[in-house]
């Protein structure tokens, strides 16, 4: 085409009209729109061609690249499937694109009032606005109970999400509002298939929600899972109907007391309407609202962002974008040490192709088609790669979801970590890049290469320098990165490390837990009472067990609640604001199940029982914010709308994380509140999971109709809860990827030194006939790599400490730039690199003198 355009072009000037030169132009713009894509597409299609054919030539080598390859693609592409499915993949409702989170921004909850709400509703940014809470229930039918997740939500629910039914109906706008309205249920889609295998007959018929009947209506639609990412719900239920199965949920004051915050919101903005403008609306409503209620609104401020941002919750939403944006840049600095190790192997190979080039140079080739036909095979590579690392990413994924769904049993953990379109689009960008990056090296090399020299050197082709200086300077990279990763891997599992040995505040050691629900069934609060004594009585008779006690949620698990305390009397100053602490109710044998010292005053005792006066028992911090340098004994305070009375005081604990300021406490005797689920905290004189088979049979023999989950050690609990589980995860996860990347730069680093010494194969053996000692061989090459490994090592450092001060907010007790871990990281690469020298070392001792100088 370019010749046939150039004659054309002289032709046009000799006639020299201007005739002539638009015709030429039409002509051309002609060709560039019809007849030029045929032709890169035919070129194209020649090029991966004889890539192919060339791969199919040199099985290694294609085989080494394409799972290098395969190791970074795999590790960006998992990352983009959680990335997609907590954060960015969008809800499959109408307009997506349109919704908002509206969280309160206060020291007690995230979460909104019905009332309020409904005022957030009114607003005229919004076309409307729904709530919803997530809770655990029993659905029980045709003799068959099963603990399920459902949402309760707003009777707009489905109809601002634009939901439609696959079965059935959905709930209706001013469904549910009102006392004695029908209780109906509407299962999700996923539920209706697994639990009644799809019968559309289903619709109509009767089921329990604990011990209340309700009618399912219909089922959701077969693409929508809820509005909780992380989430596998079964069922939704109107808000209302929450307190008829849920002995210890919203009643009807929920609907007319502001302070009781419950509610998750979702805002779906006006065509038109800007986020920063909807924003500054609602602030504005709830400035009014803070004016005419200071008591409840007092301090509070509305957080208005897009919905994919308020996952899993609007708090943790911004913490877990930057912890999966430093997760994700450690994938993407895995894939560039995957490129520059293909990049090395593409550099050797195109050395040892040198006379080939030369020939189709010689025969017309261009260099820049030589070029792109060296990035074609690059990302011919990187494509092959894709194919492999999919299954291993969806074998890896599935994985994942049965590890997080085993992680607790108190809600149904269930994220879609498929790959969609979104995350196989980033997959292929990746790989295209990825083989670009890979592609350049020897892609320049040809562009710079003296072709001709080549054509008159052997068929082994010749060192050039450049190209002996890019390989170089590609180990040295890899070096670098991979020391950047091991570093981070190393910061977080000496972060994991000093997390264990932080005071708890009990001894988790020889505990056994185990969850119920007496709630879940509607028992009543004497009903609940009856089944936890019932229950420990038989655990306490079981040999090996030497105390067992019970606690509504255990310390530093994925549940727990806070409580707003105030002592008596109020503080005057004005600005005072009250303080938040962990709440827990707990039976009188708990501390000395936890081995929690007493400080002051007593436990929990017979005289604390239903109808007595209400008593807390709460811990050194508490007592210290309150009535620091006295004693709280006897003194009242208010716990969530509760007066009670100070009988004790504990040492400090962890209630929520490791990492945690000093929290206050507060712990309620269980006999005065019941509460509706409890965990069974049972000490043992042996291992206790060899008990957990027997604590089971106790609890069914207590009541075989109160569902029990998360048997399990305290000690598993902590490392799959809030103590340690963030902290194990992300010391695998470097790990993983620090491990991969110094593979990879061991790898580089010995092909490298492999080819160094293939190329001075000749002069080795000059040097043994002239009398060198295997000793010295061994130690030039030696310490060719030793140099490579330094450089990188000393450019890695450079990198890993400012990526460390990224990490800083993710660590606890250790400097990003802890001296210990850089010196380990450094020392073992610097043993990796010289083992990965040693074996080409050794081999260079094995040369003949004499083949080697017969060697062309």
């Amino acid at each position: 085409m370019e010749l046939t355009l150039r004659a054309q072009h002289r032709e046009a000037r000799r006639e020299g009209s201007l005739g002539a030169l638009v015709r030429l132009w039409l002509d051309v713009i002609r060709d560039v729109v019809t007849t030029a894509p045929r032709e890169h597409a035919a070129i194209l299609k020649q090029d991966v061609g004889y890539a192919l054919r060339s791969l199919r030539r040199a099985p290694v080598f294609a085989a080494s690249a394409v799972l290098t390859l395969a190791i970074g693609m795999s590790a960006i592409t998992g990352m983009a499937a959680v990335l997609n499915a907590v954060m960015f993949r969008p809800l499959a409702v109408e307009r997506p694109e349109q919704l908002v989170s509206i969280s309160n921004q206060s020291r007690s909850s995230d979460y909104v009032s019905y009332k309020d709400l409904q005022d957030y509703r009114a607003e005229t940014v919004l076309s409307d606005a729904i709530g919803y809470v997530p809770r655990v229930a029993t659905l029980s039918t045709s003799g068959r109970s099963e603990r399920i997740t459902l949402e309760l939500v707003t009777d707009n629910y489905f109809s601002m999400l634009g939901v439609q039914p696959a079965a059935g109906r959905l709930i209706r706008p001013d469904e549910g509002r009102a006392p004695g309205d029908a209780a109906v249920v509407v299962l999700s889609y996923d539920y209706w298939q697994s639990r009644f295998g799809g019968d559309p007959s289903v619709v109509g018929r009767s089921v329990r929600l604990g011990s209340h009947p309700f009618t399912v209506v219909g089922v959701s639609s077969r693409s929508f899972r809820g509005t909780e990412s992380l989430l596998r719900l079964s069922a939704y239920v109107p808000f209302w109907m929450f307190d008829a199965f849920m002995g210890w949920g919203p009643t009807q004051s929920a609907f007319d007391d502001r302070s009781m915050r419950s509610l998750t919101v979702l805002g779906r903005l006006k065509p038109g309407v800007a986020l920063e403008q909807a924003r500054a609306a609602l602030n504005v409503r709830a400035k009014l609202l803070a004016r005419d209620y200071p008591e409840i609104h007092k301090d509070i401020s509305l957080r208005v962002i897009p919905e994919t941002h308020a996952r899993p919750n609007p708090t943790l939403g911004g913490f877990l974008r930057i912890a999966a944006t430093v997760l994700a840049g450690l994938a993407g600095v895995l894939v560039l040490i995957t490129s520059a190790n293909v990049a090395n192997l593409l550099m050797a190979r195109a050395a040892s192709r040198g006379r080939e080039v030369a020939l189709r140079a010689a025969l017309g080739a261009r260099r820049g088609r030589l070029a792109r036909q060296f990035l074609t095979e690059s990302v011919t590579l990187a494509l092959l790669a894709c194919v492999v690392a999919i299954p291993v990413v969806m074998f890896a994924m599935t994985a994942l979801r049965n590890f997080l769904s085993n992680a607790t049993s108190a809600v149904a953990f269930d994220p879609d970590f498929g790959l969609d379109v979104r995350v196989l689009a980033t997959l292929l960008v990746m790989a295209i890049g990825a083989g670009v990056v890979a592609g350049l090296a020897p892609a320049l090399a040809v562009c710079r290469a003296d072709l001709g020299a080549r054509l008159k050197s052997g068929a082994r082709g010749t060192a050039d320098g450049s190209g002996g200086r890019m390989r170089s300077a590609l180990v040295v990279v890899q070096v670098a990165l991979s020391l950047t990763l091991l570093v981070s891997g190393g910061l977080f599992v000496r972060s994991l490390d000093r997390a264990r040995q932080i005071d708890l505040g009990f001894d988790p050691e020889g505990m056994l837990l185990a969850s119920t629900g007496p709630a879940l069934q509607g028992y009543d609060f004497e009903q609940r009472l009856a089944f936890y004594n019932a229950a420990r009585d038989r655990i306490v008779a079981i040999p090996g067990v030497e105390q067992a006690a019970w606690i509504q949620f255990p310390p530093l698990g994925i549940l727990g609640e806070l409580s707003e305390v105030v002592p008596e009397p109020r503080p005057s100053d004005p600005d005072w604001r009250a303080p938040m602490a962990f709440a827990a109710d707990i039976s009188s044998e708990y501390f000395a199940t936890a081995r929690v010292r007493l400080v002051e005053g007593r436990i929990f005792d017979a005289r604390d029982q239903a109808g007595s006066q209400p008593v807390v028992i709460i811990n050194q911090t508490l007592a210290g914010l309150f009535w620091r340098g006295q004693s709280p004994i006897g003194r009242a305070l208010t716990a969530d709308g509760d007066r009670v009375e100070v009988v004790g005081v504990v040492q400090d604990g962890k209630y929520r994380n490791v990492g945690e300021s000093p929290l206050g406490a507060v712990f309620r005797p269980a006999a005065q509140t019941s509460p509706g689920l409890a965990t069974v905290a049972i000490r043992t004189s042996g291992s206790p999971i060899g008990l957990a088979a027997a604590v089971r049979r106790a609890l069914a023999q207590a009541d075989p109709e109160v569902a029990v989950y998360d048997v399990r050690p305290m000690i598993e609990h902590l490392d799959n809860g809030n103590a340690f589980f963030p902290f194990r995860l992300a010391a695998f996860m470097t790990g993983l990827f620090g491990s991969m990347g110094v593979l990879l730069a061991s790898i580089g680093l010995y092909g490298m030194i492999a080819y160094h010494v293939g190329q001075r194969t000749q002069e080795i053996g000059v040097r043994m006939a002239l009398g060198a000692r295997a000793g010295d061989i061994i130690r030039d090459v030696l310490s060719r790599g030793a140099r490579f490994a330094l450089i990188g090592i000393a450019i890695g450092i450079i990198l890993a400490a400012g990526l460390a001060q990224l990490l800083k907010g993710l660590l606890l007790g250790i400097s990003p730039f802890d001296p210990i871990t850089y010196a380990a990281v450094a020392g073992l690469l610097v043993a990796i690199c010289l083992i990965a020298s040693f074996v080409p070392a050794r081999r260079a001792t094995t040369v003949d003198p004499l083949t080697a100088l017969r060697a062309d």
